[in-house]
């Protein structure tokens, strides 16, 4: 499918540009991109597919706004919605809490009305599934090292959250190194990875991939933490050196 396409079979669906972009969890920008004919991810020509083909949304009003739905798409408990796309798989979004809403999340990412005004982010998982996801814009560069593996400034990581009542077990950091964690000292979320997990004392050990000074590994007592996600995926910018 190319620019030409999308822009048809949008406009035939009546989608406005940043309809499309909720529906896919894009910018507006992203889909004038695609309809000017730049490179479309895989990922990201799959759901178009889905989205774009006939039938597959439809309009209705209520109070005199415009809500786009999908037919077939399903939900789970916490919001999360899946859209099942041809070859099996599906298509997860989440919100994404940008820059300017990290701060207070956590106080409001369990209200229905924010997280409908938040933009969305998605990601290819095999299955529907439950628990609480969220995607999180990085901002900093304490896990920018300049290899393959940073996470720079600007990407977006997928997490789950991960419930309170678990965290007296052995968190799987082996599994999912890194985490995004809320901590009672900051109103901003860090990114680090765990390297530690002492279930006795009852703290964890929190590593930088950037190995400048002012990254020094240091340990956080659960006590002191509000909040724990641990990272599924990674959309990583292009650009490096730029990062928590």
């Amino acid at each position: 499918m190319d620019g030409l396409d999308i822009k048809q079979r949008r406009e035939q669906l009546g989608l406005t540009q940043k309809e499309l972009g909720d529906l896919i969890g894009a910018s507006r920008e992203t889909i004038i991109n695609y309809e000017k004919g730049k490179p479309i991810p895989k990922s990201k020509s799959e759901i178009l597919n889905k989205v774009l083909e006939p039938g597959a949304v439809h309009h209705k009003t209520v109070k005199n706004e415009e809500v786009v739905k999908f037919v077939d798409d399903f939900e789970n408990k916490n919001g999360n919605k899946f859209i099942e796309l041809p070859n099996g798989q599906y298509y997860m979004l989440m919100p994404l809490a940008e820059f300017n809403v990290q701060a207070g999340f956590l106080s409001t990412y369990q209200d229905a009305d924010f997280l409908m005004d938040l933009s969305q982010h998605g990601i290819l998982v095999d299955k529907p599934v439950q628990g609480r996801y969220v995607a999180f814009r990085v901002n900093g560069d304490s896990m920018d090292d300049g290899s393959s593996a940073a996470i720079t400034r600007n990407s977006v990581v997928s997490t789950r959250e991960l419930q309170r009542h678990h965290w007296n077990g052995k968190l799987r950091f082996r599994d999912f190194p890194y985490w995004v964690i809320y901590t009672t000292q900051s109103k901003m979320p860090l990114l680090k990875e765990i390297v530690e997990h002492n279930t006795e004392e009852g703290y964890i050990t929190c590593h930088s991939l950037n190995d400048s000074p002012e990254f020094t590994d240091f340990k956080l007592h659960l006590n002191d933490i509000q909040a724990l996600f641990y990272v599924i995926d990674v959309n990583r910018t292009v650009s490096k050196k730029t990062f928590y």
